[in-house]
C-alpha cells in the first residue's frame, strides 16, 4: 500500500497551484488520468501512471494503453491500484471519478481537468456528482 508523506498537503497544494488556470488537456500529458497519477506522486512520491507514461497521445491510444498497461478500462486499472471506498468517506487527496473521468477530492468538490464555460483549467464538480473514490494512503 503506498502511503502519504508527511508534508502530503503542502505538495498536493503545490502541484494544485500552477494547474489552476493553465491546465490544458492533452491526451498523455494532462488527461484525467495523468493529472490523478500526477497528484497521488506529489502525496506520496509513487507514480501510478509510470507504465502509461509515453504510450499514447490519443483518446484511441488511451484506450490501448489500459488494456495494454492496465486492466481494461480507467475504473478497473483504479480499482487494481488503489482501495475502493465508498464516495461519502472520500478525503482531501484521494482519487474519485466523475462520468469516466478521474479527478482529486478537495472535500466538498473535486478537481478534474476540462473545461466550464469559456475558462480552460481545473474544473470543480460537487461530491454529489462522483460515482467513484479511491482511497489514496492513510
Amino acid at each position: 500500500m503506498i502511503a502519504r508523506l508527511p508534508d502530503w498537503e503542502a505538495r498536493l497544494s503545490a502541484y494544485l497551484e500552477p494547474l489552476l488556470f493553465s491546465a490544458r488537456f492533452a491526451w498523455g500529458v494532462c488527461d484525467c488520468a495523468i493529472f490523478s497519477a500526477d497528484a497521488v506522486r506529489a502525496m506520496t512520491g509513487h507514480d501510478c501512471a509510470a507504465a502509461f507514461r509515453g504510450r499514447y497521445s490519443t483518446s484511441r491510444g488511451s484506450a490501448r494503453a489500459l488494456n495494454r498497461f492496465g486492466a481494461g478500462s480507467l475504473k478497473a486499472t483504479l480499482d487494481s491500484l488503489l482501495p475502493a471506498k465508498h464516495v461519502g468517506f472520500a478525503q482531501r487527496g484521494d482519487v474519485v471519478m466523475h462520468d469516466g473521468a478521474a479527478g482529486i477530492c478537495m472535500g466538498a468538490f473535486a478537481f478534474f481537468v476540462g473545461q466550464s464555460d469559456d475558462q480552460e483549467g481545473l474544473v470543480r464538480v460537487a461530491r454529489a456528482e462522483w460515482s467513484y473514490a479511491w482511497g489514496v494512503g492513510a
